[in-house]
C-alpha cells in the first residue's frame, strides 16, 4: 500500500457531487488545503447542454444505471438504486430544481417527536441558502409562501396568467401555487456537462485555480483510519481503480459526501477496536433511518390549453391539514420535449394537458437502512451492502389524497381536468435517498451534530443528504449544499483555531 504523509494538514473531501463540491469550494475559500477523491475518471462527466432563449435545444449526457451487483435488497424487492460514478455525481442527471426547506418543514419534524427533531432550523440555514444560491444562478419567484421561502434569484419568474385562478383557489386546500425555482443559469448558455449545473464543472473547476484544491480521479474511498493515539481519523485509504492498488492519504479532517448509500457503507467499513460496528457508531444509528421521496406521476387532460412554463409548484398543505411528516406537493413537468410539443400544436408554451410529479414524504424509521452484507464476498474492493426500504401505507394514501386535491383544485379553477394517467413509482425512483448518518442533538438518534460533524469523531463531517434528520417533499440538493457550506465554514474556523 502506498502511503502519502507529506501533507497531513489537508482536508480530504470524498465525492464531487453537489455537497462535496460545495465543501471543497468553501474550505478552499477559507484558506484550507483540500484533496478531493473522486471515484469517476477525469473525463467521466462529458456531456453538452445548450440553452437558447430559455429553451434547452441540445442535451447529451451519460446514461444512469441501476446498481445491482453489490446490493442486496431486503425490503421492497422493486426498490430502485440509480447511480452514476462520474464527476459531479447525480448533478449529471438532476432536474435542477432548488427549493429551500421552509420553517414549516422544521416545525413539522419537531411536532413528530424527539427522534425527528433537527438540531438546526430555517434561520440557521437562511444565510447559507443565500450564499449557495448565488453560485447556482437561480430562476424563480421573488416572493415566498409559508411552504416555500423565496430564493435569491438571478432571473425572475412570474406565475403564468392562466394559473392565477388556480392560485386563488389553492388557499381552500391550505396550499399555495407559485413557480418552482430552478438552477438553469442564463437563458442562453453552453455547458460542457449533461445538465445546466454540474457541481464539478461549475464549482470545483474554477476553485482549482486557487491552488488549494487537488483532485485524485479513479479514487474509490475504502476506509477512514482511526488513530487511537491522536483520537481522530488520521488517514483515508482508497483504491486506485486504474492500477488496482490501495493508497493511504494523511489528513487533518475528512468530509464524506458519497451519497446516502455509499457514505453509510464507507463509515460501516471503517471499523476499529474502538468502533467495531463502524466509525463513530456508538449508538447503533449508522445506516439507519434511510428514507426517500414517495413519488407518483399524474397526467391530466384539460378543457383548454394552459401554460407549461415557468414550471408551477402546488405546495404541500399547511401543517394543520396534514399528519406530521406526511404531506405531498405537485411539481409541474417542464422541459424541452414538452415545450416542443406545444410549438408543434401551434400553441407555443401551452398544452391541453399537464403533468405533475406528486412528491411526498415518509417518516424515517430505524427499520429502513443500509448495512454491510456479511453473507457475500466483497466486489471491486468494496463490501456489498444490504438496502432495506419499505414505505409505510401512509405514504401511498398521502399521494392519492394529494392527487385528488390537485384535481379538485383544478376543477374549482374552471380547468375541467380529466385523469389520463396515474402511476405510483417504486422506492428510490426519485433518486433522493437520505438520512443514513442523520444529524441530531442526541447521539441516540443521530451520528452528527448541528455542524454535520460526528459526535464521536469530531474531525469527520458528513456533508450530503445522509445528514438529513427528515426529508421534506422538496428536492434535497440545495439544502445539502447549504448544510455543507455551513459545516465547512465551521470546520475551517476550527482548523485555523487549532481545535482539530
Amino acid at each position: 500500500m502506498n502511503s502519502s504523509l507529506q501533507d497531513e494538514r489537508r482536508v480530504v473531501v470524498i465525492g464531487t457531487g453537489p455537497a462535496g463540491a460545495t465543501a471543497a469550494l468553501f474550505l478552499a475559500r477559507a484558506g484550507v488545503e483540500v484533496t478531493l477523491l473522486e471515484a469517476g475518471s477525469e473525463h467521466s462527466a462529458l456531456g453538452l447542454t445548450l440553452r437558447i432563449a430559455g429553451l434547452t435545444v441540445v442535451n447529451v449526457r451519460r446514461p444512469l444505471h441501476q446498481r445491482t451487483d453489490d446490493v442486496n435488497k431486503t425490503g421492497d424487492p422493486n426498490a430502485e438504486l440509480w447511480e452514476d460514478i462520474a464527476l459531479g455525481g447525480l448533478t449529471n442527471h438532476w432536474s435542477c430544481a432548488v427549493p429551500r426547506f421552509s420553517p414549516d418543514d422544521f416545525q413539522d419534524a419537531r411536532r413528530a417527536g424527539e427522534a425527528y427533531t433537527w438540531p438546526v432550523g430555517y434561520d440557521d440555514l437562511a444565510p447559507w441558502y443565500d450564499q449557495v444560491e448565488s453560485l447556482l444562478h437561480v430562476s424563480g419567484a421573488t416572493a415566498g409562501v409559508p411552504q416555500l421561502p423565496a430564493s435569491r434569484v438571478r432571473r425572475v419568474w412570474k406565475l403564468a396568467g392562466d394559473w392565477s385562478p388556480v392560485a386563488q383557489e389553492a388557499g381552500a386546500f391550505g396550499r399555495s401555487v407559485l413557480p418552482l425555482p430552478y438552477s438553469y443559469g442564463s437563458d442562453s448558455t453552453l455547458t460542457l456537462s449533461g445538465t445546466p449545473f454540474n457541481a464539478f464543472v461549475r464549482l470545483v473547476k474554477p476553485a482549482r485555480r486557487t491552488g488549494r484544491i487537488s483532485v485524485r480521479f479513479d479514487a474509490r474511498a475504502e476506509q477512514l483510519e482511526w488513530s487511537p493515539e491522536d483520537r481522530r481519523v488520521s488517514h483515508v485509504i482508497y483504491r486506485n481503480t486504474r492500477t488496482g492498488g490501495d493508497e493511504r492519504l494523511g489528513c487533518r479532517a475528512v468530509v464524506v459526501a458519497a451519497g446516502a448509500v455509499n457514505s453509510a457503507r464507507l463509515l460501516l467499513e471503517s471499523r476499529s477496536n474502538e468502533f467495531p460496528e463502524g466509525l463513530g457508531n456508538t449508538e447503533g444509528v449508522l445506516g439507519r433511518y434511510l428514507h426517500d421521496h414517495p413519488q407518483a406521476k399524474l397526467t391530466v387532460d384539460l378543457g383548454s390549453p394552459m401554460s407549461i412554463h415557468p414550471p408551477t409548484y402546488i405546495s404541500r398543505p399547511s401543517l394543520d391539514r396534514a399528519e406530521p411528516l406526511y404531506a405531498a406537493a405537485g411539481v409541474q413537468w417542464t422541459g424541452t420535449a414538452i415545450r416542443a410539443k406545444s410549438f408543434l400544436r401551434g400553441s407555443p408554451g401551452r398544452l391541453p394537458w399537464i403533468g405533475f410529479n406528486v412528491v411526498g414524504t415518509m417518516a424515517p424509521s430505524r427499520e429502513n437502512g443500509v448495512m454491510l452484507d456479511t453473507k457475500r464476498c466483497a466486489t471491486n474492493g468494496s463490501a456489498p451492502v444490504s438496502v432495506h426500504i419499505r414505505r409505510p401505507p401512509e405514504s401511498e394514501a398521502m399521494l392519492t389524497r394529494t392527487r385528488d386535491e390537485i384535481l379538485d383544485l383544478l376543477e374549482r379553477a374552471g380547468v375541467g381536468p380529466r385523469i389520463r394517467a396515474w402511476k405510483v413509482e417504486e422506492p428510490g425512483n426519485a433518486i433522493h435517498f437520505a438520512g443514513t448518518c442523520r444529524m441530531h442533538a442526541s447521539p441516540r438518534f443521530g451520528m452528527l451534530d448541528a455542524w454535520s460533524r460526528m459526535h464521536a469523531v469530531p474531525n469527520v463531517m458528513v456533508a450530503d443528504s445522509s445528514a438529513f434528520t427528515t426529508g421534506p417533499e422538496k428536492n434535497p440538493v440545495l439544502t445539502a449544499m447549504a448544510l455543507s457550506a455551513r459545516g465547512s465554514d465551521k470546520l475551517a474556523r476550527d482548523l485555523h483555531a487549532g481545535h482539530i
